[in-house]
């Protein structure tokens, strides 16, 4: 049966509209690795247009970045299978994460090399783990510095305090706020060779403190509210304590708690509400 010429032409102008949709229309621009990797970046955050997560769609484009030779494609690929997909859709996968981190580390990461490396420390096999994050530490990278800071100070290596500070002064707040905590540490108890020296680690503590450390906010508000090794500030002490209790720091919490019942608790009273509701929740264990 022959179609007549107009269901003819209103069946090629739908299938003019279909060709017109697809990225590999004739005529467009293949897409570059950077751009895969931008468009992959958007499908793993929901928004109106998309409400879910599409890890496989981004997969699929990080996939062909990477096999381009883009590395942030790599790195991106050993992050999503070192943590998993939340819904679900993509397992953890230790090997498969560590082997695109090696490939980005040939292919010049610095950062993946010090992944490696970290892949190892959380497996348990420190020695294993030690030549990557030595070699990433020694180029600057500042979460190296700082995990293999830790484990010479483990080792009572005197070197421990050399990659400590180092991670400490970088610019990388997260990692500042440990190494500082960690330093402060080393001269309170005089670890690693080092001399108890009070004054240095209240300094360290207040460094920690100031790039949000929660142990370090609510160690240096308490300071701040008693007075005690620094001036007296309430004010200053308070916010402090209560920054520390909005990263949910139990010990803080707890702080809060009862300096808002022994400063007019009446006025408070919905706050400590609150606060006590929010100790509790914590408390609880979560469900397997």
């Amino acid at each position: 049966m022959k179609l007549p010429v107009s269901s003819l032409l209103l069946l090629f102008s739908f299938s003019g509209l279909f060709v017109g949709c697809t990225d590999d229309a004739p005529g467009s621009a293949p897409l570059t690795p950077q751009q895969k990797h931008e468009k992959a970046q958007a499908l793993l955050k929901p928004s109106i247009e998309l409400p879910a997560s599409d890890y496989k769609g981004a997969i699929q484009l990080l996939r062909e970045a990477a096999a381009q030779g883009y590395v942030p494609a790599m790195v991106d690929l050993a992050g999503i299978y070192l943590g998993g997909s939340k819904d679900g859709s993509i397992k953890k996968d230790r090997i498969v994460a560590f082997d695109w981190y090696r490939k980005a580390a040939e292919a010049g990461s610095i950062e993946a090399v010090y992944s490696q490396g970290f892949i190892r420390y959380e497996e348990g096999n420190v020695e294993a783990a030690v030549p990557y994050l030595q070699r990433a530490a020694d180029a600057g990278v500042p979460e190296a510095q700082y995990l293999l800071g830790r484990i010479l100070l483990q080792q009572r290596d005197v070197k421990a305090v050399e990659y400590i500070r180092k991670a400490a002064t970088s610019d990388r707040a997260a990692t500042v706020a440990r190494a500082a905590y960690t330093m402060a540490v080393v001269y309170q108890k005089g670890w690693a060779g080092e001399k108890i020296d009070l004054p240095q680690s209240v300094e360290w503590f207040k460094r920690s403190a100031d790039a949000g450390d929660p142990r370090a906010l609510h160690l240096v508000g308490l300071m701040y509210i008693q007075g005690a090794g620094v001036e007296k500030d309430e004010a200053r002490g308070v916010s402090m304590l209560k920054l520390s209790a909005g990263q949910d720091y139990p010990a803080a919490i707890k702080d809060y708690i009862t300096y808002l019942q022994t400063h007019d608790a009446a006025a408070h009273a919905d706050e400590i509400r609150a606060w006590v509701e929010r100790l509790k929740e914590l408390s609880r264990p979560e469900p397997r």
